[in-house]
């Protein structure tokens, strides 16, 4: 999604006051934290530290369709995904997220970064009995790529985001409008089409549609130039454990209320902790400790994991984290809905450092929200669970991929 350079700077940043686009890209290890310092004069920087809507929708390649059509592949939506006939344009709503837009042009990795997620919504392919199912969407703008789950595997490249003709511009309501990116398949995505349909007819770079993508947030901004950030345009891992805290691990004991692992979350008996794997996101920390709405922001992406919290019959299961540092908060998808506010994040204690090439985070409390303790109550008929109730102690080790 590389905007076009006729773009004036301030045209973008006008245009863009609540955005999300692409360009950039990131390597592993060494590489994969930067330094998002300008490189010539002031860089300000326009931040969307919580994606709230609207949609992504892609307008679908007539010659592409016309060829699923005559392999015998018939494309549907999932979840709350949703179709129009008449203009043939498939919609995912976005359930959160991170941008930021660098009013410096050479900034590297790339000048717009983040990550934008659209869970709970998909396309099924279907042909015969066999059913591909693409999911929980993640569009990464600094690397101009969409990621994807494929049955039940997360951060999978499925679109090349093609933004050399994107237009941006705002619409009545002051959300940003960005019309124009071609979703080109990848290689991956096409051979995974090959080998599900048993066909060699579909090629890397078959155009999949136009993008048209609405974006609303609350921006903040600030000057890069005075504050020295370290970045990671991708993550690739490794994970977010929670030592489980004692007191509440003994009252839900009580309750009669067990807590299990789900999907590639693990539990460590010996030391009561439970680890979800970091698939994807985008995380940066600021030197200045004073900067809002926190000095370490991002959307840290956890998909196809999580916790099962069962009594009896009944089970709560709670799957696909996001962490949002900057605003202190981890939701969640609770019985097929995106985006439920679970856990507040409290780093008064947080110690920033590393583990070998990587960042790791210690000593954040997560505690429950007033959501997350009146689902809790309400499904298990208790009154026990409140607001604050500590959860457990978080360490977080992130990569680059």
């Amino acid at each position: 999604m590389k905007l076009p350079k006729k773009l004036s700077v301030v045209a973008l940043a006008g245009a863009l006051a609540v955005t999300v686009a692409a360009c950039g890209s990131s390597t592993r290890s060494s590489s994969a934290t930067s330094q998002s310092t300008a490189t010539s004069g002031a860089d300000m920087v326009t931040v969307l530290p919580s994606l709230t809507g609207v949609g992504t929708s892609v307008e679908l390649d007539r010659g592409t369709a016309s060829a699923l059509t005559s392999l015998g592949v018939k494309l549907g939506v999932s979840g709350s995904a949703t179709f129009d006939s008449t203009t043939s344009t498939v919609t995912f709503p976005i359930t959160s997220g991170y941008a930021e837009v660098h009013s410096d042009p050479t900034h590297k990795p790339g000048w717009i970064e983040g990550s934008i997620q659209h869970d709970g919504s998909g396309l099924t392919l279907t042909a015969g009995s066999t059913v591909l199912s693409l999911s929980n969407f993640v569009v990464d703008p600094g690397n101009s790529m969409l990621y994807g789950t494929v049955g039940t595997k997360p951060g999978v490249p499925l679109l090349l985001l093609d933004g050399t003709s994107v237009k941006p511009s705002q619409d009545a309501s002051g959300d940003v409008v960005l019309d124009g990116t071609v979703a080109k398949l990848t290689d991956t995505a096409a051979s995974a089409l090959d080998a599900a349909f048993g066909t060699t007819a579909v090629r890397a770079g078959l155009p999949l549609g136009v993008v048209h993508l609405v974006a609303k947030g609350n921006p903040v901004t600030y000057d890069a130039s005075k504050d020295k950030v370290t970045a990671i345009s991708r993550l690739g891992g490794v994970s977010t454990s929670v030592k489980l805290d004692a007191g509440t691990a003994s009252a839900l004991q009580t309750l009669g209320v067990a807590v299990a692992p789900v999907g590639s979350g693990t539990f460590d008996t010996g030391s009561a902790t439970v680890t979800f794997p970091i698939t994807g996101g985008f995380a940066a920390i600021h030197g200045d400790l004073g900067f809002r709405p926190g000095y370490i922001v991002g959307s840290i992406l956890h998909q196809g994991s999580g916790l099962s919290f069962t009594k009896g019959s009944t089970a709560v299961t709670v799957t696909d984290f996001v962490v949002d540092p900057g605003n202190s908060l981890l939701s969640a998808t609770v019985g097929g809905k995106p985006g439920i506010p679970l856990l507040f994040l409290d780093g008064t204690n947080v110690k920033v450092g590393s583990d070998g090439a990587d960042v790791a985070l210690d000593g954040t409390v997560a505690r429950l929200t007033d959501t997350a303790a009146s689902a809790l109550n309400q499904a298990f008929g208790v009154s026990a669970f409140t607001a604050g109730t500590p959860l457990g102690v978080v360490h977080l080790v992130a990569a680059g991929s």
